[in-house]
């Protein structure tokens, strides 16, 4: 197909246009999908003609893999459009994105170009992209690498209202590296709480480095923050005069040993045994990241409640990275800032710095690169080369394990005790043996929750806790986290690098989860929705960041959430093709 272009130079590899469109093709019906001799093409028409997306291949969840460039066909031979050009179009084409007024239109294009040209700047700044591709990658290393982003999200890389020297300084894809900032903060406005025989002021000194202590008066609180925030709340003026009456007192910084993750708000140091997680007064993708006093709570109670539960001898090679402790002060009013939050989240890798823990949205990311697949497909095909196996029998083991580890621990905490954890790509950090799973880290505390069997479990309650779930919220967050955004993400990785048909996968899939209703005892409800439900429900990213919505404070989240075909359900018509395939 003979193709002209309007657009020189335009990238063999596009990782922030494939978040886009796989955004896009999601949350709009007005486009079309044609079988053509070259292919599949997306057709999206647009006001002057029509844009066409050669896909590479498409999954069973609607994640695609695009052949570059853009085309846009008008009349005679379809021309190259580079992708503000095509950005432009659809913004003006009411079918695909709805009447925009002009400060919307403007605000997201403004966002959307600066995203990408983000991505396009961490890319650019790596020398390291075949070692990101190939592994075997340490804690901070994969945290550091997840360069693309969110695979369904027009925006994945905004960070408003951070410089680009902010960034290179504080962002984990520019391999940030700082000191974590130190306030006293006197005791009528301290605020913090523990799950822990020791207080959250006692444990904050684990991470307080001997030449601040030496600094930090009698009865004082510790209290660390991220040092962009540190420096956001020291420009207000209650801060400052806090500061000049001594009730909030500057400690200064530690030395630079501390990584941001790719939460960027959570900071990491291998020797250290907390993680510390902060607010941040930044828009990252949909939300303002201010942790709240009742999500920093969440982590206590999850704290206390798993105790009891004897996690590790069910559910082997699987644990919480728990966050038994919350601190913060108190504002003018004497109620508590969420500005100022932070929780100490248990660094469960500390004297294991050298085991691979990989979290799984680094595993699955697109291609980085011309000629790149997934970390995960790289992995699995050396894997298949050492062995002298078959790559789809290897990719089939792989998964089965990564099912056993992951989604029986998940799924057996709901089912049976009623304690749900959305886990979503970036909450799951897989333990890896020369790239095997055998186990896995749930993190971020903040998404927990507990069902109706968790109140049949603890009669003695008074009330329910207020992250209580109805069945039809978990049918919602709880599936979509764990299957739709990660599970299927392996599936679709798995099958776009050419290792095994997704359908094989997605067979061993429903088996798995139908196995799982017979080991496990208690309400499974969430498993029968997730084997019948002809649809499942996934977040709209697309729209949520077009209308500007703070997705973190939003009273009613449902509503950005859309019906999505439900992959499992069709696999059940395959159970005849996949029977007699050898694991």
């Amino acid at each position: 197909m003979a193709i002209a272009s309007d657009a020189p130079h335009l990238p063999e590899v596009d990782p922030a246009a494939c978040c886009f469109f796989n955004a896009l093709l999601r949350e709009t019906r007005g486009w079309r999908l044609d079988n053509t001799a070259h292919g599949e093409i997306a057709r999206l028409p647009v006001d002057d003609g029509e844009l066409q997306l050669r896909l590479r291949h498409r999954s069973a969840s609607g994640e695609c893999r695009f052949q570059w460039p853009i085309l846009w066909h008008k009349e005679g031979a379809p021309r190259a459009v580079d992708f503000a050009t095509a950005l432009e179009r659809i913004l003006a084409t009411p079918a695909l994105v709805g009447t925009l007024d002009a400060d919307t239109r403007d605000a997201f294009r403004e966002r959307v170009l600066e995203s990408r040209a983000n991505t396009q700047a961490s890319l650019d700044d790596r020398e390291d992209l075949a070692h990101l591709q190939c592994g075997p990658l340490t804690f901070a290393e994969a945290e550091q690498g997840l360069l693309a982003g969110h695979a369904f999200h027009p925006a994945p890389k905004s960070r408003a209202p951070f410089s680009e020297a902010e960034a290179r300084a504080y962002c984990p894809e520019h391999r940030a590296r700082f000191g974590l900032a130190w306030w006293a903060v006197a005791p009528e406005l301290a605020a913090g709480d523990s799950s822990r025989g020791t207080s959250a002021t006692g444990l904050a000194l684990d991470l307080l480095p001997a030449n601040l202590a030496a600094r930090l008066p009698a009865g004082f609180t510790a209290l660390p923050m991220h040092p962009w925030q540190a420096r956001q709340l020291r420009r207000l003026p209650w801060v400052q005069a806090q500061e000049r009456r001594g009730g909030l007192q500057w400690l200064g910084s530690s030395a630079a040993k501390w990584w941001p993750t790719s939460s960027h708000r959570s900071l990491y140091t291998p020797r250290a045994p907390w993680m510390v997680k902060g607010s941040l007064s930044a828009r990252l993708t949909n939300s303002l990241r201010l942790l709240s006093v009742k999500e920093v709570r969440r982590g206590l109670h999850l704290d206390r409640w798993m105790r009891e539960l004897d996690v590790t001898r069910r559910f082997p090679g699987f644990a919480v990275m728990q966050e038994p402790a919350w601190l913060g002060w108190r504002d003018a009013a004497g109620d508590i800032d969420p500005a100022s939050l932070v929780v100490l989240r248990e660094n469960l890798l500390l004297g294991a710095e050298d085991a691979e823990a990989v979290v799984l949205a680094t595993l699955t990311q697109q291609p980085l690169g011309p000629g790149h697949q997934t970390l995960l497909a790289s992995r699995l095909r050396a894997r298949a080369q050492g062995l002298g196996e078959p790559l789809p029998r290897v990719a089939r083991v792989w998964f089965a394990a990564f099912c056993e580890r992951v989604l029986t621990p998940l799924f057996g905490l709901a089912v049976e005790d009623g304690i749900v954890l959305l886990a979503h790509q970036q909450n799951i950090v897989l333990r890896l043996d020369d790239g095997w799973p055998v186990g896995m880290f749930y993190r971020d505390c903040q998404g927990s929750g507990v069902g109706d069997r968790f109140l049949e479990r603890h009669p003695q309650l008074e009330r329910p806790p207020e992250n209580h779930w109805p069945r039809a919220t978990l049918h919602r967050y709880f599936l979509y986290y764990l299957l739709i955004n990660s599970t299927f993400a392996v599936t679709s990785a798995l099958a776009a690098d050419g290792l095994i048909d997704e359908a094989t996968l997605l067979f061993d899939l429903r088996a798995h989860l139908e196995g799982l209703r017979e080991r496990l005892d208690g309400d499974l409800d969430c498993l029968d929705h997730a084997l019948l439900a002809t649809r499942l429900e996934a977040k709209g990213n697309f729209f949520c960041y077009l209308s500007g919505i703070n997705e973190a404070t939003l009273a009613e989240p449902a509503r950005l959430y859309l019906p999505l075909d439900n992959p499992l359900t069709a696999a059940a018509a395959t159970t005849n093709r996949h029977q007699g395939v050898p694991a």
